[in-house]
């Protein structure tokens, strides 16, 4: 494709030269215009091609994260302490706040805190053996009322974008995520799962005035749907994986 473009933009450039030095170049020049167009039609159709392309394997790639992190949940707001036994920790909020007597530290794959060290507790990341381990402490977070202490999935970057540009938009109480989808409900009282900006700006187009009391919209960034870097997580994620 590289070398089309630069034969055909070569071609165009001795066309040119030539229809300058001409004595009357009105006729020559009219024909240069109709293929110059008909090339910019060919180059623009290519390169929204190639943005569709790029969009599809990003889609991709960020559905393979959300794959890989469907035994992972994220706890926020564990009291933190210097040289704690993380495992231990977690696992006492299972057994005594959740009162999930039938979940130990040995369900537990892998267990440990995201960042560096702050005045606020990081939140820790949990990597159980299995999805139904997994899925037993989502059901029951809500017995985590009260404690100061929340669960949430662990969204990818893409994901977790989308997500705060929708709870913005749309209110708190009417944006979740499910299994690393986000589940919007909408001002008609109608559901929709998302699973990128792109599709949170349709969302928005048909419910402009989406937000709730209190609540102010943004404009959703899509400008750049397709980059993907690493949050902070994502480094730690591969590196857990590795180790499986």
């Amino acid at each position: 494709m590289q070398t089309l473009f630069k034969s055909r933009m070569d071609a165009y450039e001795d066309k040119l030269e030539k229809v300058s030095a001409a004595q009357s170049p009105t006729a020559d020049l009219s024909s240069l215009q109709q293929e110059f167009m008909e090339f910019k039609e060919f180059v623009l159709r290519a390169l929204t091609s190639f943005k569709s392309q790029i969009e599809l394997l990003a889609q991709g790639y960020d559905r393979h994260e959300t794959a890989m992190r469907r035994k992972v949940l994220l706890l926020h707001g564990v009291p933190e302490h210097r040289n704690e036994q993380v495992r231990e920790v977690v696992g006492k909020v299972f057994s005594n706040e959740m009162k999930l007597a039938e979940l130990g530290t040995s369900d537990i794959h892998v267990c440990h805190r995201l960042g560096s060290s702050s005045r606020s507790p990081r939140p820790i990341l949990v990597r159980f053996f299995t999805t139904e381990h997994r899925q037993l402490v989502w059901d029951n977070k809500k017995l985590l009322k009260g404690t100061g202490i929340t669960i949430s999935e662990f969204l990818t970057q893409l994901r977790h974008r989308a997500f705060t540009a929708a709870r913005k938009h749309f209110g708190l109480s009417n944006c979740w995520s499910v299994e690393g989808k986000i589940v919007i409900i909408a001002p008609d009282k109608s559901r929709h799962k998302i699973e990128s900006s792109t599709q949170l700006q349709e969302l928005v187009a048909r419910f402009p005035s989406g937000c709730s009391s209190g609540d102010v919209p943004v404009p959703v960034d899509s400008s750049s749907p397709t980059r993907i870097t690493a949050e902070p997580g994502a480094r730690i994620q591969r590196r857990v994986r590795r180790r499986n």
